[in-house]
């Protein structure tokens, strides 16, 4: 039995010994006459408890004074040598002072103690959590269940997620919110979780109760735009960056990503001034400099291009992929080393390619953004090798990952890739306007008839430049009604299309206005008109695809006319092709993917942001000292 000690250590009072072992003795028979069923030993626990060093050392945690709560601990254990309680509270106070080797010394002796009592195995499975061992941290941790332990579901959820235990993780935290629905933590975890698994809608219900409880948080106004990007709503995604951006002007990480917005709707001048934002702010921000590359890359503005993938070097000089980008804009490599271009290319690219089939798995389904930007790059080193087998099997896949066909004209130039795969289809295609192998293709193969073609039958056109040598039609003065050749459908196993146009509606000259897109096909005609509301909706959008005519079908018809109309002087429009595809699309208005261009070593906000977004300093509070105390 521990020795018993005085209850009333602050008396004033000048009573012998004596008189204090009577005082205690009578207080024990009260409380044994009191409550008969108590144990002497609970009896001189409470004793204990009132113990000078005992709540010199509460006293200590309670201001955080660990170094001071340490010296009395240990004054504490040499009177009571096998105290459990004193032992738990010691761990605590290490773990509060980071020495986790301390810590687990002395926890794991009052397991030893009291091996049955849930607190100890519950203060060993938080300190698990601070160090990163997560498995460890659930094994200790579920022991504390049934004492409905304060976090202790919160706790478990943030183990399960760093496992990526997600649905074990998604049913802790909602327990915990069952007791709390505005926990904070609890909210971001979700939210970050649902992104993970693609839930994309639960993860914006997340953020907006995350937003009722606070609505100037740049990082979740961030995080929201994030997932509308994923979602393709780059519009939107926009407005939730730029007022993040107005509450953490300095953010580059902000700036960044509403630029990539920026680049999906092809807004390349408002992106390219966000990332000059950032490379103020941040001089060596690499990813700033690879996206001004990629977007100079783009507009087939190599100078420009040159420099920024040239810092992109300097900043890392191990990366292949920004030197793969820089030799091609200008064959720059080869001139700085003045090296024969074609061994050295080859070289490069071989080791390359092994790089990228490392890197990333191109070949498997689903494929990630950053893979879809991967298999680009090797379906283009591939041609610059010759290997054109190789080169087609990564352009088919190519065209069935992206919903936009822009990433072709960055391979267009590669004439003899073009007449290689054109020696598969034997038609004359003059009757269409046709005379170059790349638009041979693109019609042949993936159902593409651009505007440029018409101007080959000196048709009353306005053509304007656009990058990339394409060349898009006007409607807006002289020209209101465009009527194209008939289109041959090569999708022979199937008897109904998608009939999608790529267009952009600058300005509404007139309300007075309509859009009238025609098909015809045989004797049969369907119509598709857009009014002056209609028509409101899309102006100013820039690049859309617009599907007029969802599963049109053609039954045993393989040629198909397609016409388009406008009233004059009402609309200053731009069309730059139209396609024929397989009846899949569910959406009239398609904005087009830019993912070969975009980065893909970018995180988002939670990963880059992880202290902040996951509250280190709460997190590191889940284990509450008085939880401790109440449970001993």
């Amino acid at each position: 039995m521990e020795k018993p000690t005085k209850i009333q250590y602050d008396s004033d009072s000048d009573n012998s010994e004596v008189d204090l072992i009577l005082i205690k003795k009578k207080k024990i028979l009260k409380s044994i006459k009191l409550n008969p069923n108590i144990s002497l030993k609970s009896i001189f626990q409470i004793g204990k408890k009132q113990h000078p060093a005992y709540l010199s050392v509460i006293k200590e945690l309670e201001e955080k004074n660990y170094k001071n709560a340490e010296h009395w601990c240990k004054e504490f254990l040499k009177i009571f040598p096998k105290s459990y309680s004193i032992r738990c509270i010691l761990a605590y106070t290490y773990r509060c002072l980071n020495d986790y080797k301390q810590a687990h010394l002395y926890i794991n002796e009052a397991i030893k103690l009291k091996g049955i009592n849930p607190i100890a195995w519950h203060i060993r499975g938080e300190i698990y959590l601070r160090q990163g061992n997560y498995n460890d941290a659930v094994r200790d941790l579920i022991p504390s269940i049934n004492n409905k332990m304060n976090n202790l579901y919160i706790m478990l959820g943030i183990c399960y997620t760093n496992c990526s235990y997600y649905y074990y993780a998604l049913n802790s935290f909602n327990i915990a919110l069952q007791n709390d629905p505005n926990n904070y933590l609890c909210l971001r975890y979700c939210a970050y979780i649902y992104e993970k698994q693609g839930k994309f809608s639960d993860t914006l219900k997340m953020l907006d109760k995350l937003f009722s409880i606070s609505e100037k948080d740049s990082l979740i106004l961030c995080h929201y735009g994030e997932i509308l990007c994923k979602m393709e709503k780059y519009n939107d995604a926009i407005l939730y960056f730029t007022e993040a951006a107005n509450i953490d002007p300095e953010n580059v990480h902000i700036l960044n990503r509403r630029a990539m917005a920026y680049i999906a709707l092809q807004g390349y001048n408002k992106a390219l001034s966000d990332f000059n934002n950032v490379i103020q702010l941040d001089i060596s921000n690499i990813l700033a400099y690879y996206c001004k590359g990629l977007i100079h890359y783009r507009m087939e503005d190599n100078s420009n291009s040159i420099v920024a993938f040239k810092k992109c070097i300097e900043l890392d000089p191990n990366n292949d992929i920004e030197k793969s980008y820089l030799k091609d804009s200008s064959n720059y490599l080869s001139q700085i080393y003045n090296i024969d271009y074609n061994l050295k290319c080859s070289l490069n690219y071989h080791n390359l390619i092994a790089e990228i089939n490392q890197f990333a798995n191109v070949n498997q389904f689903p494929i990630l953004y950053h893979d879809k930007s991967l298999l680009f790059m090797r379906c283009k080193i591939n041609i610059e090798l010759k290997k054109y087998g190789y080169a087609e099997l990564d352009l088919d896949r190519l065209f069935e990952l992206n919903e936009d066909i822009s990433f072709v004209y960055l391979l267009q130039k590669y004439s003899d890739f073009w007449l290689y795969l054109c020696k598969l289809y034997l038609n004359d295609y003059a009757q269409l306007g046709i005379t170059n192998n790349f638009d041979s293709y693109m019609n042949m193969a993936q159902g593409v008839y651009f505007m440029s073609n018409p101007m080959n039958f000196n048709y009353d056109c306005q053509f304007q430049e656009r990058n990339l040598n394409r060349r898009t039609l006007s409607l807006r003065d002289n020209l209101y009604y465009l009527s194209l050749p008939k289109l041959s459908i090569f999708y022979a196993s199937i008897e109904s299309c998608d009939i999608i146009w790529k267009i952009n509606i600058k300005k509404i000259i007139s309300s007075d206005c309509f859009i009238r897109f025609t098909v015809k096909a045989k004797i049969e005609e369907n119509q598709h008109i857009l009014k002056y509301e209609d028509i409101l909706k899309l102006e100013g959008l820039g690049w859309i695809l617009y599907v007029p005519f969802h599963s049109e079908y053609m039954g045993k018809y393989r040629l198909i006319q397609v016409s388009i109309e406008t009233k004059k002087e009402s609309i200053d429009m731009q069309i730059e092709y139209v396609r024929i595809t397989k009846g899949y699309h569910k959406e009239r208005v398609y904005f087009p993917k830019m993912n070969h261009l975009l980065p893909f070593y970018a995180n988002n906000i939670p990963e880059t942001f992880k202290d902040k977004y996951f509250l280190r300093k709460e997190t590191e509070n889940l284990l509450e000292l008085k939880n401790i105390i109440n449970n001993l």
